[in-house]
């Protein structure tokens, strides 16, 4: 034979064995080439600190629907290795979390608000219920907001008794409290208004503010219409408006 032709034969043969045996052993190869890429990455591993980077990034962009669809069916798959890897992860990543949740709603405002509002109308008994749950925190959570947002708070409240809702509740409220001042002793005079105020030197009966143009007095009732008090001068006190809203239909201790 030829040594040519035999050398031919020979390589054909090498290639035919070679390809037959990467079919054969496919996980065995990829597992070996896994290993020598790992070492040769742990090794060099500040050198291709960036390069990986960026090769992961471009590969993400590349292959989301892919990626998105791996991930859906390991889930679903494996969703306690999945639970326990999103515990791990967020006990050992909180404040990288919280700076992250900050800057996507930075950046997210009106798509948040957006969800959040579709959301309450295609769930509305879940708010009604929680509210009934939780009224004294979301009381004492709207108050401590307000304080800390007066300006705000002000006018959000203003704009609120502009439209039509806010104005028929506030028309609502002063029905109701002509109703109940119907059915109280109603005799405080104009004379003994101006007296209680000259007692209090023109200040407010709870912080002491001076009266003037800019912070007007008010009539506040030491036990309030709502829970049977009377117009009278010996249930009037003289109040600057945030402590008469605060105060609300409250009776302070030590008081009537």
């Amino acid at each position: 034979m030829c040594p040519i032709l035999f050398g031919e034969i020979m390589i054909i043969d090498m290639k035919q064995y070679m390809k037959g045996y990467r079919e054969k052993n496919k996980k065995r190869i990829a597992g070996l080439s896994k290993i020598r890429c790992s070492r040769w990455i742990k090794k060099h591993k500040e050198e291709t600190k960036e390069y990986m980077k960026e090769y992961h990034n471009r590969y993400y962009q590349q292959n989301k629907e892919k990626i998105k669809n791996y991930m859906e069916k390991w889930k679903e798959n494996n969703p306690e290795k999945y639970l326990e890897g999103k515990k791990i992860y967020r006990q050992n990543n909180k404040e990288k979390i919280v700076e992250s949740n900050k800057a996507y709603r930075a950046n997210n405002k009106e798509k948040i608000f957006e969800a959040k509002r579709k959301w309450r109308e295609e769930n509305p008994e879940y708010g009604k219920n929680h509210y009934k749950k939780n009224k004294k925190r979301y009381f004492e959570n709207n108050k401590l907001w307000c304080k800390n947002n007066r300006k705000r708070s002000s006018e959000i409240a203003s704009n609120y008794f502009k439209t039509e809702k806010g104005k028929a509740n506030h028309q609502r409220a002063k029905y109701k409290r002509r109703a109940r001042m119907k059915n109280i002793i109603n005799t405080l005079t104009a004379k003994e208004w101006l007296d209680i105020l000259k007692k209090y030197d023109y200040r407010c009966a709870y912080c002491g503010i001076k009266f003037d143009e800019n912070n007007i007095p008010e009539k506040d009732h030491v036990i309030p219409v709502s829970k049977g008090g009377d117009n009278i001068k010996e249930n009037i006190v003289p109040a600057c408006r945030s402590c008469n809203a605060k105060k609300s239909n409250k009776i302070r201790r030590g008081e009537k």
